[in-house]
Parts: C-alpha cells; structure tokens; sequence
C-alpha cells in the first residue's frame, strides 16, 4: 500500500480583486490564548492501520497578514493543538 511522503493544512480567504484581505477565523494572530485566535484541538494523524494517532510535528507560518502556530500537547483541554488567524491585510 502506498503511503504519503507528508501532509499539511490550509486556508484561504477571498475578497473581490482590488480590495483589502478580510480578517481569517478571529482576526486575531495565534498567541497561545485559546479565547482569541482560531483553534483546533486534539490534531493527529493516523499513518497505518493499527489505529494509532501521533501527533503531527511543530510548524509555524506567517505572512504579515495571517499566521499559524502549532503547540504540541497542551494537557488534558487542548491535547496536540494549533492556531490559526489574523487581522488580513490592506491594500
């Protein structure tokens, strides 16, 4: 069986051309506040059919407009977890 070399996760937003980019999730970036930016909780994957999850490896990405932060586990609430989001940008 063929297995994939890796794996990512994306977003985007769209507006009309010509004109400012929109907040993403929250509006706020990533910050390690789980009441602010946007989040996903309990993040794994599951690479073989033994039904095992793992947890993904550390990332973090911005582009001045929107940003995403991946933390590891963060205990029994959030377990593996990640951020995501930001104010957008004017043009």
């Amino acid at each position: 069986m063929a297995k994939p070399s890796g794996m990512g996760w994306g977003g985007f937003t769209r507006t009309p051309a010509g004109t400012s980019s929109p907040p993403m999730g929250s509006g706020h970036y990533p910050d390690k506040d789980f009441v602010h930016a946007s989040y996903f909780r309990y993040v794994g994957v599951q690479v073989d059919d033994s039904g095992k999850y793992y947890p993904p490896r550390h990332d973090e990405y911005s582009n001045g407009c929107y940003g995403v932060t991946y933390y590891g586990d963060q205990g029994e609430e959030f377990g593996y977890s990640l951020q995501f989001g930001g104010p957008g940008c004017n043009n």
